[in-house]
């Protein structure tokens, strides 16, 4: 026959253990392994660019934050540049103080106090005019010479644009000698021309801190600094318009991330910076080497163990199966105890522990062989005798009644010849016994043939009755099942009665089942005799007790299996009922074929 592996024949001379070990490390370790370094590479580039997203994503947020703050600043100076009533009152010239202050409290006093309110992020909002007639208080300044040295109006007087957003250093109001950070939304109030007499500017002061506070929430993932156009630091305020260090500002470092802060001409080149710890990445990275190496440890030592547990058992039932098969060269068949396992090595296990069984069996059985066959021949003329008594002795008592039967009818005596006849009918259909089914009427026929023998017997002290539906007349039942059952009754339930004696016989079909019942009026019995008997129902035949009841319930249960159902009903002094149901069959029904040779126990 020819190898089916071919020129792969040389692994059959490797021992089973090294080509385990072979397996192992090929097929598990080596593949765990390198699983695990391609793994552990892949999830640390791919935490460093989730790492890096967030951190993007957080400084797109502040951005974001910071832009609105200055937006909402310079929405708030267009509201105030679109007061038509405002220009008109810086634009008047007034003749003296009282007429201003009249104007003043009519027109501009509080009108700035709902635009603080609303926008909580702005530290003050100042109104600049040339108009010399405008007394400097509140809100509303004269536009002086001091004045127009600030930087503020020098950048906003050099710039095409109405709107500058500045952050610049100047006097404290508060405080003469000391410097003040400004962050500040400077606009021309040149809406309307009609009022343009003087020159007016609008300066809206917007609070450091709030910008501070925005770079401060985002502190613990970047170090972020609002850069303008020419890269100096605006916020945090302690470091505005400082250049930022070289190393800050490489576009290729990883640990820098840059976000624009909008496309408006104001603050156009302006963009927030963030700078990220290196050990942020680290900590992400070694936490998640942590569990990738204890993954690969586990997904190292389970398959070990497990491998280990596998060759252990396979190696160990080999070898003791090779040891009792080299014992069996010698003739020892001794079987091999031990858990064989239900795999492919505990069926040859058992295989062999049949074999070596079998072998055993097969020895014995030569040297017993013809010490049965005698055993054998010497029960058969045992059971042949045993029938040629059984047919001698009814035959005997056949020929008798017949004999009895002729006198009796010479002589007149008519209740002994029906009493004969009925008896001996009983003895012929016993002798001409077969397996094959009868009708229900044929059997309650024979069944009435005891009953009037009993009856015979007891004179007007006994009576039967029948209550036979005609659709279960037809259908088959087993030879000899009701007739028992009315001899036990007559036997040991009616016999020690006094006064009159009644069996009843009852028999009905459903569309599947044939339900049989035969009561009596006897002595009944109490529970724990019913209990016994029921006990006894699967015992042996070889016990004399309830004979007849126990053969009835064997049979059917032999011809019908779990089909029948049988059932003892008694009390005491109020006679017993038996009763079975058993599946319901007419000869037509069967195909006139034996019916009950097939179903089995």
């Amino acid at each position: 026959m020819r190898n089916p592996i071919g020129g792969l024949s040389f692994v059959n001379n490797i021992p089973l253990k090294w080509k385990f070990t072979l397996i192992y490390l090929m097929c598990v370790l080596v593949p765990i392994l390198t699983i695990n370094v391609l793994f552990f590479r892949q999830m640390s580039q791919h935490i460093q660019s989730r790492e890096q997203n967030n951190l993007q994503m957080t400084i797109e947020q502040a951005a974001k934050k910071a832009m609105n703050m200055i937006e909402g600043g310079v929405t708030l100076s267009h509201s105030v540049a679109t007061d038509r009533t405002l220009y008109e009152v810086l634009d008047k010239e007034y003749t003296d103080v009282v007429e201003f202050y009249d104007i003043f409290n009519e027109g501009l006093s509080g009108k700035m106090k709902p635009f603080m309110s609303a926008y909580t992020y702005v530290e003050n909002i100042s109104v600049f005019t040339e108009n010399p007639t405008v007394v400097s208080g509140s809100n509303y300044f004269f536009l002086d010479a001091a004045a127009k040295r600030s930087p503020w109006y020098e950048a906003a007087a050099a710039s095409p644009s109405s709107v500058q957003v500045l952050m610049y250093t100047d006097v404290d109001p508060l405080n003469a000698k000391g410097i003040k950070d400004y962050f500040s939304i400077v606009r021309k109030l040149n809406d309307y021309p009609l009022y343009g007499r003087y020159a007016k500017y609008l300066r809206i002061d917007l609070k450091p801190s709030s910008f501070d506070e925005i770079l401060e929430e985002e502190k613990p993932y970047l170090s972020l600094r609002l850069l303008d156009s020419q890269d100096r630091i605006l916020f945090p305020s302690s470091l505005h318009m400082k250049p930022v260090a070289g190393a800050d500002v490489r576009e290729d470092d990883k640990l820098t991330f840059r976000s624009p802060l909008g496309n408006p001409s104001y603050i156009r080149g302006w963009k927030l910076v963030g700078l990220a710890e290196e050990d942020r990445f680290q900590t992400a990275v070694q936490s998640s080497s942590r569990f990738i190496w204890m993954l690969a440890a586990v997904s190292t030592l389970l398959p070990t163990t497990l491998i280990f547990v596998m060759l252990r058992s396979y190696n160990y039932r080999i070898r003791r199966l090779s040891r009792h098969m080299e014992k069996a060269k010698n003739e020892k068949f001794d079987l091999i105890v031990l858990r064989e396992g239900k795999d492919e090595i505990g069926g040859l296990i058992r295989s062999y522990n049949r074999m070596a069984a079998k072998i055993e069996s097969l020895i014995n059985d030569v040297y017993k062989l013809e010490i049965q066959q005698k055993d054998m021949e010497l029960e058969r003329i045992r059971g042949e005798m045993k029938l040629l008594q059984s047919q001698v002795n009814p035959h005997f008592l056949f020929n008798t009644l017949n004999a009895l039967l002729v006198v009796s009818a010479k002589n007149g005596y008519s209740e002994v010849t029906d009493s004969i006849r009925n008896l001996s009918q009983l003895l012929r259909r016993m002798l001409s016994w077969s397996d094959a089914p009868v009708t229900l009427q044929d059997e309650l026929h024979f069944t009435e043939m005891y009953l009037k023998i009993e009856k015979f017997r007891f004179a007007d002290r006994f009576d039967y009755q029948f209550d036979i539906e005609e659709e279960a007349a037809s259908c088959l039942v087993p030879k000899m099942c009701i007739q028992p059952l009315v001899e036990n009754a007559c036997k040991h339930g009616l016999q020690v009665v006094k006064g009159q004696r009644v069996i009843r016989i009852e028999a009905r079909r459903t569309d599947a089942y044939l339900h049989l019942q035969v009561e009596d009026n006897g002595k009944g019995m109490d529970e724990e005799r019913l209990q016994e008997i029921r006990s006894l129902m699967n015992g042996s035949l070889d016990s004399d007790e309830n004979v007849g009841l126990r053969n009835v319930y064997k049979r059917l249960r032999f011809q019908y299996g779990e089909r029948v159902d049988f059932s003892i009903d008694s009390r005491p002094n109020e006679g017993t009922r038996i009763g079975f149901r058993i599946p319901a069959m007419t000869a037509d029904e069967g195909g006139g074929r034996n019916v009950f040779g097939a179903s089995g126990g």
